[in-house]
């Protein structure tokens, strides 16, 4: 009874203290509340600005796959030190990176900062699914809602500090607390793998049941990259409309309260969905999880392309729900078809989709938006990116199912073996 006391309270300290540290991963995307100050006391170029973004984001992704990487030669708790280390130093440093050249910040803010927090989110989300090897879509869930959660309370909070401070004092003040998560979540990280009894019990037996692939493994196999291609053609609708989202509105003739509210209840939606849908995929199945998200994708892109008035609003807030959905379930699933002991380094390279949506949605926008129906032709375009999706989606269905005739959720072994473990 001692035993499971402390393997409860280990985990409770490891998800709280997890999450505190995972909410600062999503700081880069509210970059776009920092860039108009940093590019007037600096004389940068709005493309200028906007890189930090790009390399930060960029960055997150090949530190998830360094991270998963080196846990595997090191242990968790090392790279979970040194990531929040690299962290904490990349935005304390990005305040005094505001000079005359981009490089610096593009060093500290962008490399530094993206590859700290990629290391720090590859391990806690993997402890996060082996503390609870039947329910990684909760475990998951909880992790990737944290980060979610980042823009809805930094935005106002830096907006705030950088009118009355500007962007020095407040990358400051942000780096200290980011050093505070970083030194409570390596205080009280636990994982499974260093206690003896939770492996040779829920992890052992979650692992022996299923296949444990390795990054090298993974990748050769089709299913890799028909997630790939799922995430991929999933988020491309989300690139689309996000940097768009209240000036597009405005320009239908909506009223800004209205075109504000609407990215401020998406937000929300955003982080609702990272939470609810994965847990819901638990028992229902994550692939038909994912399939209800695209369809709603692509049925808000079509709204968007018919809309004149509120209707566009209401697609806005479907959107950011989508991609919170796909956000939330894609390191759950990810797991189920890979299985947890390599999930960090796994779920990284699934995340290149993101890289690519990132740089390749705005030339695809730019090559798409001629003409007076510019837009409604890109929000077309969208619609069937989702359409694509759902099809790879279903082509990794086929091919897990052929390998178990008998899967009632349409995920594969991995999670059939779960499911059955469960009961």
């Amino acid at each position: 009874m001692k035993t499971a006391g402390t393997q409860k309270r280990q985990r409770f300290l490891m998800m709280l203290t997890g999450a505190f540290a995972i909410f600062f991963t999503g700081f880069p995307h509210v970059w776009s509340i920092y860039q108009p100050y940093v590019t007037e006391g600096t004389g940068w170029t709005q493309s200028q600005g906007a890189m930090c973004f790009y390399l930060a984001l960029s960055a997150f992704v090949f530190g998830n796959i360094l991270g998963g990487r080196m846990q595997n030669h090191f242990g968790p708790r090392k790279v979970l030190f040194l990531g929040g280390g690299l962290l904490s130093a990349g935005i304390l440093m990005s305040a005094f990176s505001l000079v005359s050249s981009p490089l610096p910040m593009y060093l500290t803010y962008g490399v530094m900062q993206g590859l700290g927090q990629g290391m720090m989110y590859t391990v806690i989300l993997a402890a996060a699914q082996q503390w609870f090897p039947d329910r990684t879509g909760f475990a998951s869930g909880i992790v990737v809602t944290a980060n979610g959660l980042c823009g809805l309370f930094m935005a106002p909070f830096s907006r705030q500090l950088l009118e009355k401070e500007g962007p020095k004092v407040t990358l400051l003040t942000v780096g200290i607390f980011m050093v505070a998560a970083w030194i409570l979540s390596s205080l009280f990280f636990a994982s499974p793998e260093e206690n003896r009894e939770t492996a040779k019990t829920g992890m052992g037996e979650a692992q022996s049941r299923c296949r444990q692939y390795t990054s090298g493994e993974m990748l050769r196999t089709k299913q890799f990259y028909f997630l790939l291609a799922t995430m991929l053609f999933g988020l491309i609708s989300y690139f689309m409309i996000s940097p768009i989202s209240q000036s597009y509105q405005l320009e239908l003739g909506i009223p800004a309260a209205a075109a504000v509210s609407s990215v401020m209840i998406g937000s929300v939606v955003n982080a609702l969905t990272r939470l609810v849908l994965p847990s819901l995929a638990d028992k229902v199945g994550r692939i038909v999880c994912i399939k209800g998200v695209l369809v709603i994708a692509a049925a808000a892109m079509i709204l968007l392309c018919f809309s004149d008035s509120y209707g566009a609003t209401v697609a806005v807030i479907l959107i950011y729900g989508c991609y919170g959905g796909i956000m939330g379930s894609f390191p759950s699933l990810t797991s189920s078809v890979f299985g947890i002991r390599h999930a960090g380094e796994n779920y990284g390279f699934v995340m290149l989709g993101i890289v690519i949506a990132t740089f390749g949605t705005p030339v695809l926008t730019r090559m798409i938006n001629v003409g007076e129906n510019g837009m409604r032709y890109v929000f077309a375009a969208g619609a069937v990116f989702a359409a694509a999706a759902f099809v790879f989606i279903e082509m990794l269905r086929i091919t897990l199912n052929k390998s178990d005739r008998s899967d009632d959720y349409g995920i594969g072994n991995n999670e059939k073996a779960a499911s059955a473990g469960k009961k």
